[in-house]
């Protein structure tokens, strides 16, 4: 069904997207309609957790999209959950969207006072970039593509709709004002919570609290305690949005489904048989792993040949801050070591299986080919401890991955994750916080594409979907209102094209992100200036936590500090630094956060 464009002007990114969208309107997609379109976002996988970036983990299904399609090298997103949704729901920076951080960062921030937030930064006085919540004037992607004709479906995770406020109690609270339905969402089924247990709680066991969250089917809240005594979030998720689908097929109109899944977030829990069939598969450990995941990366094209990867930090042992090398392991520590990780890729084989059943169902309903399907995580690997549970090395063997268990799996499996980038998630300035796995299967009969190396970032994604839609990107205004800039471009020729790099951004533009005072600037020529902390580190100032400069198309993998080579291209981009904090309304606390970190030297 072709929709005239009725969203007027093209946004201010000017001739490069006004470019791409003539291209693409030559190249056409589907003979002209709109193509549904199905967004699928993991949570907190790593770079190299698939089998099309190297894992030695099975994803079958994810694998073959790529056979449509292509693998994206360098996609970007936030380094940690709900920012990233922001910029995916609206196309624009985390501040500007109103997920400037994780909601218990900022509880965090009021009750130590950390300014320069300033005296008044309390629970009923947030600044917008920081209140939990889209703004009031961000246009959503749900909303844009049901005004334009679509079927908007969403199944998982949410993590959008918190406020603070000191009344009846000062803390965060869930907002049912910007629950899915009301951000442009036809049916809904919705993990409000930023975790969840993966089972339903177990009658007669006492709950952790992540058999706590909270939900929401069509907007009306309900307990974890009410859902379905057989609910596996990957399995549940597939069949709401399958049924979502289903209920609305007949009519011919296009949908978009967003399958926002849970997994491999912790706490670490899958099927028994799935656990099973990973038995012994980790007991060679970490670097073992790793070096097989990088040499499989270089043999598929999503590493260069001479790629150097980054070594990981040095245990303490060996004079660094990390944990322990596998070398260093009692047999005891290696067996829990070894089943968490068997856990891990239990979830994500499972989570594959899942998004098996979903492309099934649309090939089976002919829907297949008229469908983009893309592919993400939302940060990168997890290192942290599941929050007020166990810590790895205190978890039973044979309870690890049931129901009720709250195992995480540790910073030495989040670098393998992560390889063979440097640090995770929270590490803004680090390549494996922010650099994840990302596929885009095309719609109509497509065929497979080379890796694209350039650099994309997930507030792409908004403008793409539009463009491959056949929809404008609203410039100021949308129905009247002023909206929030959406700064992201589209990737539709990009994507449909045969080349490794094609032009995507403007010629002067430099990327930059900031979460909890770290953050990156980096610039087209390959220049990247980097600030994140160190775990196991402690930092009282900034001046601690020094700028490092990096080449990243020589060095992605940040082995080489050339700050104090290159002093002017660090002024430089410094100074683009301090204009993306001025225009974003970015806030820095007064003390560097501390890395989360379980107390044992695993």
């Amino acid at each position: 069904m072709k929709r005239e464009n009725t969203i007027k002007p093209l946004h201010r990114r000017s001739l490069l997207v006004v470019a791409g969208l003539a291209a693409s309107a030559l190249l056409g997609c589907g003979g002209g309609d709109q193509p549904n379109i199905v967004l699928i976002v993991a949570d907190d996988m790593g770079y190299s957790d698939i089998g099309a970036f190297g894992s030695e983990i099975a994803t079958p299904n994810l694998d073959s999209l790529v056979r449509d399609g292509r693998v994206l090298t360098r996609f970007y997103t936030s380094p940690a959950c709900s920012p990233t949704r922001g910029m995916l729901m609206t196309g624009a920076d985390s501040h500007q969207s109103g997920i400037a951080q994780l909601e218990n960062n900022t509880s965090a921030l009021i009750n130590a006072r950390n300014a320069p937030f300033g005296v008044d930064f309390s629970w009923d006085n947030v600044p917008a970039a920081y209140g939990g919540h889209l703004v009031a004037n961000a246009v959503t992607m749900p909303q844009l593509l049901k005004d334009a004709g679509y079927h908007t479906y969403m199944a998982g995770k949410w993590h959008l709709a918190y406020e603070f406020r000191s009344t009846p109690t000062p803390r965060s609270y869930f907002r049912p004002s910007d629950y899915p339905n009301k951000k442009g969402f036809e049916r809904s089924f919705a993990l409000l919570d930023g975790v969840g247990a993966h089972f339903a709680p177990v009658p007669g066991q006492p709950p952790t609290q992540y058999d706590q969250a909270t939900y929401t089917e069509d907007d009306v809240e309900f307990p974890a305690a009410n859902l379905p005594a057989d609910f596996y979030s990957s399995k549940t998720y597939t069949d709401k949005l399958i049924a979502y689908i289903e209920s609305n097929r007949s009519d011919g109109k296009p949908f978009f489904a967003y399958a926002a899944y849970t997994a491999p977030h912790w706490p670490l829990q899958a099927p028994d048989a799935d656990i099973a069939a990973q038995a012994g598969r980790y007991d060679e450990g970490y670097d073992v792993i790793r070096a097989r995941r990088i040499a499989r990366m270089k043999q598929l094209g999503v590493l260069p040949a001479a790629f150097v990867e980054n070594a990981g930090l040095a245990s303490v042992s060996a004079g660094g801050s990390g944990k322990k090398r596998w070398s260093e392991l009692t047999p005891q520590e290696r067996a829990l070591q070894a089943r968490a990780m068997e856990v891990y890729a239990a979830m994500v084989t499972n989570l594959d299986a899942h998004i098996g059943r979903l492309v099934s169902y649309l090939k089976q309903t002919g829907q297949y080919d008229n469908t983009l399907i893309f592919f993400m995580s939302d940060n990168g690997s997890d290192s942290s401890p599941a929050a007020g549970a166990a810590v790895t090395a205190a978890t039973v063997l044979e309870t690890m991955g049931k129901p009720g268990s709250t195992v995480a799996y540790g910073e030495r499996w989040a670098e393998v994750s992560a390889a063979p980038f440097r640090l995770w998630k929270t590490f803004t300035g680090a390549e494996g916080s922010v650099s994840v796995p990302a596929l885009v299967k095309l719609p109509g009969k497509d065929k497979a594409r080379r890796p694209l190396t350039g650099i994309t970032l997930v507030k792409d994604l908004l403008p793409t979907f539009l463009d491959f839609a056949h929809v404008n990107v609203p410039a100021d205004s949308y129905n009247g209102q002023s909206i929030v800039p959406i700064t992201g471009v589209s990737l539709r020729n990009a994507l449909q094209s045969n080349a490794e790099s094609p032009q995507m951004r403007l010629p002067g533009e430099t990327i930059a992100l900031e979460y909890l005072g770290q953050g990156y600037v980096h610039r087209r020529d390959g220049w990247k200036l980097s600030r994140t902390a160190v775990p196991g580190v402690p930092m009282t100032s900034y001046e601690q936590m020094p700028w490092r400069l990096f080449d990243i198309h020589s060095d992605r993998g940040e082995t080489q500090d050339r700050a104090s080579e290159f002093p002017d291209i660090v002024d430089e981009l410094k100074a683009e630094w301090d204009r993306y904090v001025a225009n974003n309304q970015v806030l820095l606390p007064a003390i560097p956060p501390a890395a989360k970190r379980t107390p044992s030297a695993l």
